[in-house]
């Protein structure tokens, strides 16, 4: 993980429900402990949505960060700061219809 590192290669693991999606996802690192997450947000106009961003290993989650309520067309940033030794494996990022009611999930595993 460097800090100007920056990737667009996201893959779904939960691909769009509906009308819900994220786009234009991307990933740099303000340090090696701090993940900051760029996406758009998509839905039907006006409405409000959420967005989560994680960082995670095979065994589970080790930080995470969650929106405020937006709206769709929205750009969103999130910063990710992991607070323990272990590296991440994998950065995901989600977009929630109402909070908890996830319509899409993207990855990246990190090298």
């Amino acid at each position: 993980m460097q800090a100007s590192t920056s990737t667009n290669l996201f893959r779904d693991t939960l691909p769009p429900s509906g009308a819900y999606s994220l786009s234009s996802v991307h990933l740099s690192w303000q340090n090696a402990t701090t993940a900051i997450f760029h996406a758009k947000l998509n839905g039907p106009p006006g409405s409000p949505m959420w967005a989560r961003a994680w960082l995670s290993t095979e065994i589970g989650t080790l930080a995470e960060s969650a929106s405020p309520q937006l709206k769709a067309g929205d750009d969103v940033t999130l910063h990710v700061t992991l607070h323990t030794p272990e590296t991440p494996q994998y950065a995901h990022m989600r977009i929630e219809s109402s909070p908890l009611n996830t319509q899409h999930v993207v990855s990246l595993k990190l090298s």
